[in-house]
């Protein structure tokens, strides 16, 4: 919160452009997290030609679910930790649909007590399943990049909304990501750009604080509003909007200190 007392004090104490520098400033902090999070983690090519380094990505972003990212980390390594000791059980489950085998080795590493909770397991398992039934050569991130391609955003939206513990902010998260890995934000329908925004701890600060003034719990779905609002005003992608308060939250002492360095603190 200090943050964005901070934005507040050099917003206010500026011209009416300040808003617009505002949004500007932070959309182009999207350009650190591509940097940090995508481009230097991940390689386009292997994503789109090594099923399982693609699931491993998947996988990075949903299993992100409502505790620290060192704890999601720990749960991730878990997970591939049993895939590399057990993949025959994973080919086996792909051939006859059954993962029983691979379930019970899930549960010796993931759980209460262990690491994680029963329902990463659930999520891993489901989302396999859907590797099976939905994609032929299993590679996520390449079916969801044809399918953005052909404009059909909506449609892997609502797939993914339909694997266990996956919700809009998990989705969005995903599809926001490849989405901009790929560079694809132009095939995205207006009316679908939505989809590209999930509302975390970040955003949901920075919406109340410049979007919905006033609202004491806005709705997702007017966050979203409001941000496609204002991207629409300045002529700002959405999607880099998102990532950048993200940023601007998650590294705010460093955010923090480059904003000191530039501007003068008056005393009242």
């Amino acid at each position: 919160m200090y943050l964005l007392g901070i934005i507040s004090m050099v917003v206010n104490s500026q011209d009416d452009n300040a808003m617009r520098r505002l949004i500007l400033n932070i959309a182009n902090l999207s350009e650190k997290y591509h940097q940090e999070y995508l481009a230097a983690r991940w390689s386009k090519d292997k994503l789109l030609n090594d099923w399982y380094y693609a699931f491993q990505f998947f996988l990075d972003h949903t299993l992100l679910q409502g505790r620290s990212d060192r704890v999601s980390e720990k749960v991730v390594k878990a997970v591939f930790e049993v895939f590399e000791h057990n993949r025959n059980m994973i080919e086996e489950g792909f051939k006859s649909g059954s993962w029983d085998d691979l379930t019970v080795k899930l549960f010796e590493k993931i759980g209460k007590g262990k690491v994680g909770k029963r329902g990463d397991v659930n999520h891993v398992i489901d989302s396999l399943e859907f590797l099976r039934e939905k994609i032929s050569d299993r590679n996520v991130v390449k079916y969801t990049v044809e399918k953005v391609k052909a404009g059909g955003v909506l449609q892997v939206y609502g797939e993914l909304d339909g694997i266990k513990q996956v919700g809009d902010k998990v989705a969005c998260f995903y599809l926001r990501d490849v989405v901009s890995l790929f560079e694809l934000e132009g095939c995205v329908p207006p009316g679908d750009r939505r989809l590209l925004l999930p509302i975390d701890t970040w955003v949901r600060k920075f919406a109340k604080a410049y979007l919905v003034e006033g609202a004491k719990d806005p709705k997702d779905d007017e966050i979203k509003q409001k941000i496609l609002k204002v991207c629409d005003d300045y002529g700002v992608s959405p999607a880099k909007l998102d990532q950048g308060i993200w940023y601007a939250g998650f590294k705010s002492y460093n955010v923090l200190i480059e904003i000191l360095k530039q501007v003068d603190i008056r005393r009242e």
